[in-house]
């Protein structure tokens, strides 16, 4: 039976490149977002992942027919400037209550909700996205706290879920993107200094990093060839985490 992949944040962004990625390696693929799925290959549902109960029925509904869940992608997530984020002393606690509630709360819903359908596969596993700011604590024009929190979080979040599986057969795993050309990173286009700033931070792509190279590294997390891969944190960030950590030359 061809294995069957979820992917919440699937119609947009990192998600979508995931879609597409697993797609290609042979995936079914169902996408839970809060709109639809552009490529008609991807069997979409309309879900919320702050909606527990939704998300719960949303999940169930797309293990059902006999497709089960052999992977799952928590990629749902929204981006913290945009709501108002920024350094602690600057940030309302609704703000943070929000970006906090999809990125970090959205992904711990959606995996224990999907949990009993990952144990009944065999080999299951789950990527979660976490961001390189997780990992560094962000720095310069990032410095957007309350989603910093949340991405910082997901690494912890993620450990415990490769723990908790290790003895059931799931894997889990985070990936951490440096800043992507997703709808979330529009505003750096428009911001010359903002532009330049990422450029130097990620050299090896002179820029914001193509979603697909994350999809991806998603796909062969949750494939056939890296069954031994649990527990970690894996920067696609074009090199941003090595300068944060003094390794740049």
């Amino acid at each position: 039976m061809t294995p069957h992949a979820v992917v919440t944040g699937g119609a947009s962004g990192i998600g979508a490149a995931t879609c597409a990625a697993l797609l290609d390696a042979g995936w079914a693929v169902t996408s839970l977002d809060l709109r639809p799925c552009a490529d008609s290959r991807v069997r979409s549902a309309v879900a919320d992942v702050t909606d527990a109960a939704g998300l719960t029925a949303a999940i169930a509904d797309a293990a059902a027919g006999g497709r089960g869940i052999r992977a799952l992608v928590c990629a749902a997530g929204v981006s913290g400037s945009a709501l108002g984020d920024g350094p602690v002393d600057t940030v309302r606690p609704e703000v943070f209550d929000t970006v906090v509630g999809v990125n970090l709360r959205g992904a711990f819903i959606t995996v224990g909700a999907a949990w009993p359908h990952l144990v009944a596969a065999a080999g299951a596993a789950v990527v979660t996205v976490t961001s390189v700011l997780g990992l560094t604590g962000g720095g310069g024009p990032f410095r957007s706290h309350a989603y910093i929190t949340a991405k910082g979080g997901l690494v912890s979040f993620t450990k415990a879920v490769a723990a908790y599986g290790q003895t059931a057969g799931v894997r889990a795993n985070c990936v951490a993107p440096g800043v992507v050309r997703t709808p979330f990173a529009r505003r750096i286009d428009d911001d010359p200094a903002l532009l330049a700033y990422v450029a130097a931070k990620q050299p090896l792509t002179g820029g914001p990093l193509d979603p697909a190279d994350v999809g991806a590294l998603i796909a062969f997390l949750v494939g056939p060839h890296s069954g031994a891969v649990t527990g970690q944190t894996i920067a696609a960030d074009g090199g941003w985490r090595l300068d944060a950590e003094g390794w740049r030359e």
